[in-house]
């Protein structure tokens, strides 16, 4: 185990203690994959200070004896008995009386069947729990950093190149599918979440799904909402451009969303609340006489794309050393069109680093 993987296991160790937790079933992915390089699916982590066990069937004990750090695994279902029996057991024989589960993540079902099985073994209890992971997920080791920084390039290159291939009369489609080709080409392990296209009109919808009946015309609003995975890690990005000649609204929505995000970028300091970079991006889109978006400025990316800290008006969490952060502030108007801009940040002390780096400082007619 190396220095920052002891480092996050004393991390882990001392939340497990702060909880009053002897042990927490994991459940959740992406915090498998944090814990113990786990890539799989469907297997419980039972994490503890004294020893972790990867419950897995028999399609993944050989990946998952290559992949943890240093989980031991533990086969269930046949002819082993089923996960419920095995998790209820290794419990029992660790003498755990406390183990916690991520709420969000365990079905009833689920719950149900270890709740009864450990009543059999030994009556440890199942305690319901947050975001214990996810909050040690929040500031990036430096690893963690470069393969953000490897996903971010890769998006940025992506997006030069597709730009470059702009017909008139493609789909919303075919442009989202040339992004994510060009990705791969580009060194990414893949896109990093669905694509984001909209033409026209359209980039009033935050989240519009590409279209294969939308074709581009001359004058189009081109809004792109996507990212690249690299090494397990995922960049967000937003541009939106033109195609052809911008009208002055354009250009003045676009001025004022840029206005607006190079504030709240600026706001992204260390010791700063998650709610401040969220209040300065709102009130320099209402000070500009437009509506003010409606979701939070920005989130947390890496393993997950949507991740903590979420900056809102609700946020909890102080913006730290390490954290990477989408800002994304934007103007929609139904009916006409919209503006987003969007960059992965990195809140360091020197000052925040947008990792993302395609050109935003105006308008681009192309």
């Amino acid at each position: 185990m190396n220095g920052q993987d002891s480092a996050k296991q004393g991390r882990f160790r001392a939340s497990l203690a702060e909880a009053g937790l002897d042990a927490l079933l994991v459940t959740r992915d992406a915090n498998q994959r944090w814990l113990e390089g786990w890539t799989g699916t469907e297997c419980y982590l039972l994490a503890s200070a004294a020893g972790s066990w990867l419950v897995a069937d028999s399609r993944y004990t050989e990946q998952a004896a290559e992949e943890c750090r240093s989980a031991k695994v533990v086969q269930h279902r046949d002819p082993c008995p089923p996960y419920d029996e095995v998790i209820a057991r290794l419990a029992a024989e660790a003498g755990f009386r406390r183990i916690g589960f991520e709420k969000t993540q365990l079905s009833f079902a689920q719950y149900d069947a270890i709740r009864t099985q450990l009543g059999k073994a030994g009556g440890a209890a199942l305690v319901p729990t947050d975001g214990i992971v996810e909050k040690l997920r929040m500031e990036k080791s430096p690893s963690e950093i470069d393969c953000l920084r490897r996903a971010c390039t890769a998006a940025d290159r992506a997006l030069e190149l597709t730009l470059k291939d702009l017909r008139e009369g493609m789909s919303e489609l075919e442009l989202a599918r040339e992004l994510e080709s060009r990705m791969a080409d580009a060194g990414a392990d893949g896109p990093g979440f669905e694509t984001i296209a909209a033409f026209g009109k359209r980039p009033s919808m935050p989240h519009a799904v590409p279209s294969a009946q939308v074709k581009l015309a001359k004058g189009d609003f081109i809004l792109l909402d996507f990212g690249a995975l690299a090494g397990g890690y995922r960049s967000d990005i937003t541009r939106t451009v033109v195609f052809g000649k911008a009208s002055a609204e354009q250009k003045n929505v676009y001025a004022a969303v840029l206005a607006s995000q190079l504030a709240s970028v600026e706001a992204m300091a260390v010791g700063a609340s998650g709610k401040v970079p969220d209040a300065v991006a709102r009130e320099r889109i209402a000070a500009a006489g437009y509506p003010v978006f409606g979701y939070g400025v920005g989130h947390g990316v890496g393993l997950e794309i949507h991740e903590l800290p979420f900056m809102s008006k609700r946020c909890e969490e102080v913006l730290a050393a390490g954290m990477v952060i989408t800002n994304e502030p934007g103007i929609y108007v139904p009916g006409w069109g919209g503006v987003r801009i969007e960059d992965s940040v990195l809140v360091r002390p020197e000052g925040p680093e947008c990792l993302t780096r395609f050109p935003k400082d105006r308008l681009l007619e192309l």
